[in-house]
């Protein structure tokens, strides 16, 4: 028995798995707690914005903006270079 017990499976490797493996469950179990005593507040989004005089606009469907996009002329483009930060704005390119 005292051989088993200077082993390297014995002086290593076990602890190592018991450490690994009962920090799991204690995670899952602290995690648990967590969720479980916390305050949940349920609130109407829409309605805290309507008390306030917001208006949201109607959800725009994938159709619409498919229509919308049609109408833009894609053939006449001008392609304009705006100035990097470092750029002065009044200068001009080489």
């Amino acid at each position: 028995m005292k051989r088993f017990y200077e082993t390297t499976f014995f002086r290593h490797l076990l602890p190592f798995m018991v450490l690994v493996i009962g920090s799991s469950f204690f995670i899952e179990q602290f995690t648990k707690i967590r969720y479980k005593y916390r305050v949940v507040e349920s609130s109407e989004f829409k309605k805290d914005l309507e008390k306030k005089g917001i208006q949201m606009k109607k959800p725009v469907t994938l159709e619409e903006e498919y229509e919308q996009i049609k109408k833009v002329n894609i053939d006449n483009w001008e392609n304009v270079r705006i100035p990097r930060p470092w750029e002065e704005p009044n200068s001009t390119s080489n």
